[in-house]
């Protein structure tokens, strides 16, 4: 969804200087449960004067979801300060925009704001049902929920796009294990979900990822047993009779650990790589 810089009436937006004082803000989480694509956003405006359409039902905030590869589009409205959204994890897949916005609910004439800059002193505003009143943060998230499968490893894991790191870094302590890739590396990432090489990249990402996570095991469990990544990896080594204390000792290697919840993959990727060999000769 492609966003404008300007508009012919005042948008509160932080790359315009239309309002003083003012901001919009929203905080996106995304994770995956139970068959579904869960979306928790909080919105925190700051201009006393939109706020008052939204109280009057003139605006409201909306969550704006599109996915081009099941060509899924929706938006999704609220008037509260908060907004849960569930959708079937078969209705996503790949590359997700996630933007939020407020917009017109209604029509809105002789609009007036306390915190206009100066230059629309003496301009009638109006707003047509559906324009844009603040634009806020944006997302893009990764969804691979069937290449997830294929690995035996449940939907604990999450990879997202770093602009400001040049190196892939991955964090615990959440429920999720959140893997943030540079920029460059993402979009290869995400371009390549369906492509001959899937398996091979998804495993470039996320062994490397997974051996981190065990290695930090032994020293942190009991700040870690508590989230929800840490009891599907400890079900998921008791149902093959070995336990997740175990990672880190001589029987039992991060590394190891890694390749058996993955089910061997580098031999998977190296199958892919002649795969793709054959093919092209």
């Amino acid at each position: 969804m492609k966003i404008n810089n300007s508009y012919p009436y005042p948008v509160l937006y932080i790359n315009n200087d239309d309002y003083r004082d003012s901001s919009f803000n929203t905080k996106i989480q995304v994770y995956e449960s139970f068959g579904e694509v869960k979306i928790h956003a909080d919105f925190d405006l700051k201009n006393q004067g939109i706020h008052e359409l939204i109280e009057s039902q003139l605006g409201v905030y909306l969550i704006h979801i599109e996915c081009g590869q099941t060509s899924f589009r929706n938006a999704y409205q609220s008037s509260k300060k908060s907004l849960d959204i569930s959708i079937p994890t078969g209705e996503l897949r790949g590359k997700i925009l996630i933007h939020s916005f407020i917009i017109a609910k209604e029509k809105i004439e002789n609009y007036q704001n306390d915190l206009l800059n100066d230059w629309y002193k003496g301009i009638p505003i109006s707003f047509e049902k559906g324009n844009f009143l603040a634009i806020g943060d944006a997302i893009e998230t990764t969804l691979f929920e069937e290449n997830l499968e294929l690995l035996n490893l449940p939907s604990i894991a999450k990879v997202t796009k770093s602009n400001k790191n040049e190196f892939m870094e991955v964090d615990i302590h959440s429920n999720f294990i959140t893997i943030s890739l540079p920029e460059y590396e993402y979009n290869q990432y995400a371009s390549n979900a369906n492509s001959r090489m899937k398996d091979t990249i998804l495993s470039t990402v996320i062994v490397p990822s997974l051996v981190y996570v065990f290695s930090k095991l032994q020293d942190n469990t009991d700040d870690l047993e508590g989230y929800t990544w840490y009891q599907v990896l400890e079900k998921i080594f008791a149902e093959n009779n070995l336990s997740v204390h175990d990672i880190g000792t001589d029987s039992l290697s991060a590394l190891k650990a890694a390749q058996m919840v993955l089910r061997k993959p580098l031999r998977t990727s190296f199958e892919e790589i002649e795969k793709l060999n054959k093919m092209e000769d």
